[in-house]
Order: structure tokens, then C-alpha cells, then sequence
């Protein structure tokens, strides 16, 4: 094994391993207006301050090698965070960054007469908003009731088919899903076809 890394520091007597802070969770993302928890711990003990530098009120809470950050009601669509511990000569920064984002779980429509041979069409609306300058990225899927699979990015999508017998009474489902990141959110509506 390599005697120093860049994570490990060196291993050899004599050179101590450096002190290090590290965030949890590493890629904070929630809900507009929601509360966050959030973790910074330090890998030494002999720290002389262990603290969260923030542009917000914070409300710190401490324990033996850890200091947590709460923020009760995230009103900023992206806020820097910053953890610092300072071990004697040494200091060590951990930073990240809150993404907020608003979802609406999507409406799904019928339109037109569910009448057999007869046009339909099913449409599916979802909104998302995320930090600027990044339009969100949403995808929209449309399945069930025995009409092809089909998937469209955006807001808003919509399939048009021939109303048939067997249609009838069948659900079609809309999911809608958020990329965030490394995180995902998703939700769904269904509604009933009803075909004369």
C-alpha cells in the first residue's frame, strides 16, 4: 500500500493524518418552503471549533465530533454551505449546495367524445420549478389502457387514439419525474376510460 494518499494523508510515523470536515447529505435537495437537517462531522476530536458558515440564521446543534445545521423553512432556490473545522494550525472547509425545487404532481384529462371508432385524446400536465438558470427536467410518461407506452420531456404531453370497445373501463396512468441531481422525485395520477 501507497504510505500517503490524498485521503488518508501520509501514514508514515511522524506525519499525522490531516483533520478533515465532510457535509451529509452531500447533495442537500428539498422541498420549497420544507425544513432540512444536516450533518458536518470532523474526523479528529482535537478540534478548537467545529461550526457551519452560513448567509442564513443558524441553528446549530453539537455534539462530540459533529455539528448540526437546521433550517426550519428553505425560502432560497440555492444557499452555499459551508463547514469549518480548525485543528490547531490547521483548517478544513467542507462545501455544498442547497438545491430547493417545487413539484405538482400531474393532472391527467380526456377529451373528446369516448366514443368507439371515435378520436380521444389523453393529456397529461406536470410543473416543476428548480434553482435558475436550469429549465427542470421533467419527464412525462403516458401507459396503461391498452395504449402504446409513450414519453415526452416537458411540462406537458398528450396521445391520441382511436376510442375501441375494449378500452373501456381500463385505467391510464400519467407518471411524471424529476431529476434533481442524483435524486429523483416522481408522482402519478390515473384516470378511467369510459368508451360508448
Amino acid at each position: 500500500p501507497q504510505p500517503c494518499s490524498a485521503v488518508t494523508g501520509c501514514l508514515l510515523p511522524g506525519y499525522p493524518v490531516p483533520c478533515r470536515v465532510s457535509i451529509s447529505p452531500e447533495e442537500p435537495t428539498v422541498e420549497f418552503g420544507t425544513s432540512l437537517l444536516l450533518n458536518c462531522t470532523s474526523s479528529c476530536r482535537n478540534y478548537s471549533r467545529l461550526s457551519w458558515e452560513v448567509s442564513i440564521t443558524k441553528m446549530e446543534t453539537r455534539g462530540p465530533g459533529w455539528v448540526s445545521l437546521s433550517i426550519p423553512n428553505v425560502t432560497e432556490w440555492s444557499l452555499k454551505l459551508q463547514c469549518y473545522g480548525v485543528f490547531g494550525e490547521q483548517r478544513d472547509i467542507a462545501t455544498t449546495t442547497l438545491q430547493a425545487y417545487r413539484f405538482s404532481p400531474p393532472q391527467i384529462y380526456l377529451e373528446g367524445d369516448m366514443v368507439a371508432g371515435k378520436e380521444a385524446h389523453v393529456t397529461c400536465n406536470a410543473s416543476a420549478q428548480v434553482p435558475p438558470p436550469d429549465p427542470p427536467n421533467l419527464r412525462l410518461t403516458l401507459w396503461g389502457g391498452g395504449l402504446p407506452p409513450s414519453t415526452h420531456r416537458g411540462p406537458s404531453m398528450g396521445l391520441g387514439f382511436t376510442a375501441q370497445p375494449e378500452h373501456h373501463g381500463r385505467e391510464v396512468t400519467c407518471e411524471a419525474t424529476l431529476q434533481l441531481g442524483h435524486r429523483t422525485v416522481n408522482a402519478s395520477a390515473t384516470v378511467t376510460l369510459w368508451v360508448w
